[in-house]
């Protein structure tokens, strides 16, 4: 019988995302000010300025969908409820451990910066955010996850002794 877990949370927009909106904004006001002086090139900035802002608005709608299958975890990133686009594919037999993230081991591990680190959490930090390590040696991956008690207990039970989290 297959296990089957599916999770959705709200996460953080991209510091992109955050100066694209404002560049826009920015750029709208500078369009506004200009058809007072020169309106065909003013309209033509404003026009530009108000469209960047309708575009640059959907990037600040963030969440992450995990979906857990047999241990195999596959996270899609969706932008404002509309695109979705899978950003990471992990697979059970490649997962070393599996602990939590606000261990000092593993707290250890990332900031040292030894490891590629791929996080996929919430807007605010929870205790359940779990610390997945895929790889060997100096390529191994760090995946930061925000899962819920449900997701931790198929995975522990689909990871046995890779697991530390209780």
């Amino acid at each position: 019988m297959d296990r089957y877990n599916e999770r959705l949370i709200s996460g953080k927009a991209s510091m992109g995302a955050i100066l694209g909106l404002v560049g826009a904004i920015i750029l709208t006001v500078i369009g506004a000010g200009l058809f007072l002086f020169t309106p065909p090139i003013g309209v033509l900035i404003l026009v530009v300025g108000i469209a960047l802002i309708v575009f640059a608005k959907d990037g600040l709608s963030v969440e992450y969908e995990y979906i857990i299958t047999n241990g195999d975890i596959e996270i899609a990133k969706i932008l404002s409820k509309k695109k979705r686009k899978g950003v990471a594919n992990i697979e059970s037999e490649k997962i070393n451990r599996m602990e939590r993230a606000d261990n000092d081991r593993v707290k250890n591990d990332i900031s040292l910066g030894k490891y590629k680190v791929k996080s996929f959490v919430g807007k605010e930090s929870s205790e359940n955010e779990i610390a997945i390590f895929v790889g060997e040696g100096d390529n191994q991956e760090i995946y930061v996850l925000d899962f819920d008690d449900k997701c931790i207990d198929h995975m522990n039970q689909v990871l046995k002794l890779k697991s530390n989290v209780k």
